[in-house]
């Protein structure tokens, strides 16, 4: 025969046990991860903001504090690339472009702008050279006609604030 008390018990720790395991269902599928969502959707707006608005340092502080979150994250990748690439930062901008490519070596606009960025130090590099050449020597011309010939590509020149050369994906 079950004893009162040991009834009672049993109820109390069915009860317990339920609780506890509704706990940690909820634990499990991810509700409290909820508000770091919510926090990282708010910074990454609080980025894109500052960036529209020529904010770069503040921008750029956005975008790294969202790479502390999530490393891996192209996109953040992309726009940190587009800032260095605005902010005549060649070097910083290939290398986030290239960040966004060993994560993602599908994403045609990385290439795109990784391309635009590296023609633009190419044609900067020709221009130091061909002001650092002697009129008389070979590479003078050389450079000249490489110069001139870059100055009509598309794209290439950089008129003063201008924006990174493709910021949403190519139309196909």
């Amino acid at each position: 025969m079950i004893r009162e008390g040991t009834v009672h018990t049993g109820r109390l720790l069915i009860t317990f046990l339920a609780v506890a395991l509704l706990a940690a269902c909820q634990t499990i599928s991810g509700t409290t991860d909820l508000p770091q969502r919510s926090d990282l959707f708010q910074l990454s707006n609080e980025a894109q903001l500052a960036y529209e608005s020529g904010e770069d340092a503040q921008a750029e502080q956005l975008y790294m504090a969202l790479l502390r979150k999530t490393p891996n994250d192209p996109e953040i990748w992309f726009r940190l690339g587009n800032l260095y690439a605005r902010a005549h930062r060649p070097d910083a901008a290939a290398d986030a472009y290239q960040r966004v490519l060993s994560i993602n070596g599908n994403e045609a606009r990385a290439w795109y702008n990784l391309g635009i960025v590296r023609l633009r130090q190419g044609w900067a590099a020709m221009i130091q050279a061909h002001d650092k050449t002697n009129a008389d020597n070979p590479l003078f011309l050389e450079s000249e006609k490489l110069i001139r010939h870059l100055e009509k590509t598309p794209g290439l020149p950089i008129p003063a604030n201008e924006s990174p050369p493709n910021e949403s994906p190519p139309k196909k």
